[in-house]
């Protein structure tokens, strides 16, 4: 199977209008040709990290970033003190003025972040980039191709038909995002975007039952994302594999990872160190829509792992119609939770060893197979040629009988104490489409 990316132009029928397609079966294959170009922005990531020379490569990144900052290149920061060079556009939000593209700060507690420049890159060879960034006097625009910027499974799959398409969307987030009289009901499609100009979902798969749970769940990759049938890659839950600027180590309020389409932010599980927001019951407890407001930050929504509405339950704020078409024929209050019998998914994967997985660490994985689950009771043959948890890709792969043995690397930004999914893959002559396993919720990292 040939890894070359295949670039055509082509429109879309629907309101989101594609301007290129990649019909890529192996879309994670380029995470490995883009790889080292990224990893001069996060160096965190253990897959590249080699013994011999990782002091060497370290000096390299530095040396890289002082140069990128120097010359007024997109450089990612938080600071807890405003940077003399930002300027005010609205709200929380900050903008630097550079000789290459204005950088844009979000004031999150009392940190200024730089949310976007990781992300602004051209990782699938297109000569655009993925993210682009600009605002006028009431919004922040964003134009994104809605690609992932990280492995995902082979699409299309056993478990998914579809094939991660390039899109050309443009989000509108008001900068000053308002508190409304009523929730606005989530639309189906996009509702939102993560930092990495992938969107989000509501909860609800196409006939309109809870995707994540019960007989109506649907395949999604251990990056917590899968393609719709226009090529849309989406997140309907917390995606796992999204770098922000500063790592979820449990220690504190959970970063920003992406907003939903009325402008509020929407931050990873935790609102404390130790607490997770889905556990409060004072005050403080989310609402409906999944959000609440503090001193800090004002009103923001918290992801949920595990517990619906996931992402978000509701607009608590205006959204900008613009988003997404769908929202002019939406009614009031927020989603509910539709959830009936149990799982349809073949559970072939039994469990996980261990459980735990260290930052910073390469670790062998135990997976266990239960042929009894699969088609006809016959599990493929050979070893897996994919294995993923959460963010971390096996190095290395063997199999014996229904013991699947993979070497993990994890990296020292992998977010603390949240579930990480595990999916494996299966490919061959033999077999038309990757065939695909999953086991949810099979893993922790810890520090």
């Amino acid at each position: 199977m040939s890894k070359k990316m295949m670039l055509r132009n082509t429109m879309s029928p629907t309101s989101i209008v594609s301007i290129g397609v990649h019909p890529l079966l192996s879309h994670k294959r380029r995470t490995i040709s883009a790889a080292l170009e990224q990893r001069l922005f996060c160096m965190t990531d253990a897959r590249f990290r080699l013994k011999s020379f990782s002091k060497a490569w370290l000096l390299v990144r530095v040396l890289f970033e002082i140069l990128l900052c120097a010359t007024g290149g997109a450089c990612m920061l938080a600071a807890e003190e405003k940077p003399e060079d930002l300027e005010g556009i609205g709200g929380r939000w900050f903008v630097r003025k550079t000789a290459d593209k204005p950088v844009y700060f979000l004031l999150d507690g009392e940190r200024y972040v730089d949310l976007f420049s990781y992300h602004m890159r051209d990782s699938n060879r297109d000569a655009i980039d993925e993210v682009r960034i600009s605002h006028d006097q009431h919004s922040l625009i964003i134009r994104s191709q809605g690609y992932p910027n990280h492995p995902t499974a082979d699409f299309p799959n056993s478990g998914n038909p579809n094939t991660i398409r390039i899109h050309d969307f443009t989000f509108y987030l008001p900068l000053l995002p308002r508190k409304a009289e009523h929730i606005t009901r989530l639309p189906m499609g996009p509702i939102g975007t993560a930092i990495n100009g992938v969107v989000f979902f509501n909860p609800f798969e196409q006939g309109g039952m809870n995707a994540l749970e019960g007989y109506s769940e649907v395949w999604l990759d251990s990056c917590c994302g899968h393609p719709e049938m226009r090529g849309v890659y989406h997140y309907h839950k917390y995606p796992t594999c999204v770098k922000s600027p500063f790592p979820d180590d449990s220690n504190q309020h959970s970063p920003v990872i992406g907003f939903a389409f009325d402008g509020f932010p929407v931050h990873g599980p935790y609102e404390a160190k130790g607490r997770r927001a889905m556990d409060i019951e004072s005050d403080l407890a989310l609402d409906a829509c999944n959000g609440h407001e503090d001193r800090e930050r004002g009103y923001h929504y918290h992801a949920t792992p595990g517990k619906f509405p996931y992402i978000i339950g509701g607009y608590a704020g205006v959204p900008d119609m613009r988003n997404n078409r769908g929202m002019t024929r939406m009614g009031y209050g927020p989603i509910r939770d539709n959830a009936e019998g149990a799982s349809q998914l073949i559970a072939v994967i039994s469990r996980v060893e261990p459980v735990t997985l260290k930052r910073n660490s390469r670790q062998l994985v135990t997976i266990h197979l239960d042929p009894e689950k699969a088609k006809r009771g016959v599990l493929p043959a050979g070893k897996p040629s994919w294995v993923q948890i959460g963010p971390c890709e096996a190095s290395e792969i063997e199999r014996s009988g229904n013991i699947v043995k993979a070497t993990i690397d994890v990296p020292s930004d992998a977010s603390i104490d949240v579930p990480l999914d595990c999916h494996i893959e299966f490919t061959g002559q033999s077999i038309a489409r990757p065939e695909v396993f999953k086991k949810n919720n099979a893993c922790r990292v810890v520090e």
